[in-house]
């Protein structure tokens, strides 16, 4: 396979790639809103989504690194070489679909982080918030109030028995 042939195939495969990319980032802001509002139903479809865009990606993954190999060898670069590099090699050479494919991977890649860190961070808050109320719902349960000879309550294990010593 030539450079010209290599570099297009390449760039079809970044466009594809991209464009997964798009869509993680549109299910990542829907599970923003969706965390935000504790709407479980549509954060389990979200999570459904998320999982079969993932497989996606997997799937390219393979396939793309053997064409930046082939590219990278068409080059006179080493195997192992970033895409990046790639594409400053590409982008001197006057292909600059390569360069702008990367910049946009770039781009969506750090917004699909900043999504991924502020959805962890609210399901990291939402968990510590149900974990506390369920401790202090379980210590409530744990206890009963009885109502005590001297006329007020007094705090007895769970369990214990309504007494009414004056009785």
């Amino acid at each position: 396979m030539d450079l010209n042939t290599a570099s297009g195939t390449l760039a079809r495969e970044l466009d594809l790639l991209l464009g997964l990319f798009r869509e993680l980032g549109g299910c990542l802001e829907q599970e923003t809103k969706a965390l935000s509002a504790i709407d479980t139903a549509a954060m389990a479809d979200i999570n459904s989504q998320k999982e079969s865009i993932a497989a996606q990606i997997d799937a390219r993954t393979e396939p793309l690194a053997k064409l930046q190999r082939e590219v990278a060898t068409l080059l006179g670069l080493p195997q192992e070489s970033s895409l990046g590099k790639l594409a400053e090699k590409l982008r001197v050479r006057g292909n600059l679909e390569i360069p702008r494919l990367h910049r946009e991977l770039n781009a969506v890649g750090e917004r699909n982080r900043q999504l991924l860190e502020i959805n962890r961070e609210i399901a990291e808050n939402f968990a510590a918030s149900v974990g506390n109320t369920l401790e202090l719902l379980s210590r409530l349960i744990n206890q009963s109030n009885t109502y005590g000879a001297s006329g007020g309550y007094q705090q007895r294990p769970a369990g214990s028995v309504l007494i009414n010593r004056e009785a």
